[in-house]
């Protein structure tokens, strides 16, 4: 291992879906600005390939959610965890920094931790939720804790553990100006979208079992709304061919796409948080088999399934789950919030959504904890 008098030279950095995997680069970015020379590699994607990480695995083969999902892939998951350990042996990386993904991420902790290797984490599971249980296998396991909800922080009181608000790393996302008609009719026109009817954002997921499974229902619903042009936002990661659809299928234009569309049908995620950032009215909708839903219900603690709701205690945005999840149902929600009122009520609650997530800088403080003296 490093000196303890010294500060990291390799990092190793895992993540294991797209929306953890842009924050994970943010990081690397703000190590890069003040510690060029620092070492990275782990699990990403090609936001952190842009960052100079050397990847052992794509996050496009890692993104899966839901029990009987996990279940089917077992075996990749036992050779993807073998391959990973080994690599980090060879590696000998001076910090780990686990990056959400928590079902694989802290079994490779205790591990990392067994093998001697300080271990931090960045955006941490839903303990507040589900599985408080990990409370205790984490206090051993890490050594420092990085969460972004302005709540998370007191569900580890009492358990001996660092544990930092750092904010939302969504805020480290420089602010769009005002839309401009002149610049949405040039994007429309660049993408082939008609000009005289507005757009309706679909955003059903980034696990290829997400879309699959919410895409059609989002398909359906759009029929209702014949005087709205529905758009996919296609997933980082994705390809056209993961999208059965005629419909258009933007990819890098999600950021884009929320402000200038008048509603969006949203999968439960990060993409809700994002959407109401960007100013997005929208409905909350999500659909899963009825294995991992029961498994939920049952041990779930929350009464909402998006993070808006979740910040803001309250049903700020319509959420539509399970049997509620329906084209039918969908249509009817999206156009209750299309209305004077429903606009209004959905721009009260995004000017308390960002009061409420604190200040921007997220990366940064995550970025100089991991750069911390060894041995601190």
């Amino acid at each position: 291992m490093a000196r303890s008098d010294s500060r990291p030279q390799r990092l190793y950095i895992l993540t294991g879906e797209p929306s953890g995997e842009a924050h994970a680069a943010r990081v690397v970015e703000r190590i890069r600005d003040r510690w060029p020379e620092v070492d990275v590699r782990g699990m990403g994607g090609e936001a952190m390939e842009a960052q100079g990480v050397d990847l052992v695995e794509h996050v496009s083969n890692t993104a899966i959610m839901g029990f009987a999902e996990v279940v089917a892939k077992l075996g990749f998951i036992r050779t993807l965890m073998a391959r990973v350990k080994a690599d980090i042996l060879a590696f000998r990386p001076d910090r780990i920094l686990i990056v959400d993904y928590p079902g694989f991420n802290l079994r490779m902790a205790r591990w990392a931790r067994e093998q001697g290797f300080p271990v931090d984490m960045y955006i941490g599971p839903q303990v507040w939720a589900w599985k408080r249980r990990r409370i205790h296998a984490m206090a051993r396991d890490l050594d420092r804790l990085s969460v972004i909800l302005p709540f998370e922080k007191a569900a580890y009181a009492g358990v001996d553990l660092d544990v930092d608000f750092v904010g939302h790393p969504l805020l480290d996302v420089p602010p769009l100006p005002p839309v401009d008609e002149s610049a949405a009719r040039q994007w429309r026109e660049a993408r082939t979208l008609p000009l005289d009817r507005p757009l309706l954002a679909l955003l059903p997921g980034s696990r290829p079992q997400e879309i699959r499974r919410m895409l059609p229902v989002f398909l359906e619903a759009a029929r209702s709304l014949p005087d709205h042009v529905p758009v996919v936002a296609g997933a980082p990661g994705r390809a056209q061919a993961d999208y059965e659809t005629d419909l258009p299928v933007l990819f890098g234009d999600t950021a884009d796409l929320y402000r200038y569309a008048a509603v969006g049908l949203v999968t439960s995620g990060t993409a809700t948080l994002e959407a109401a950032l960007a100013g997005l009215p929208q409905v909350v909708a999500y659909r899963t088999s009825a294995i991992t839903y029961a498994l939920a219900r049952a041990f779930s603690r929350v009464q909402f399934i998006s993070l808006v709701n979740l910040i803001l205690d309250r049903e700020a945005v319509p959420e539509r789950i399970q049997g509620r999840c329906t084209p039918e149902v969908l249509a009817r929600t999206l156009q209750s919030i299309l209305t004077p009122e429903g606009q209004r009520a959905q721009k009260e609650q995004h000017a308390q959504l960002r009061a409420a997530l604190g200040s921007a800088g997220a990366a940064d403080q995550v970025a100089q904890s991991l750069m911390r003296t060894l041995g601190e």
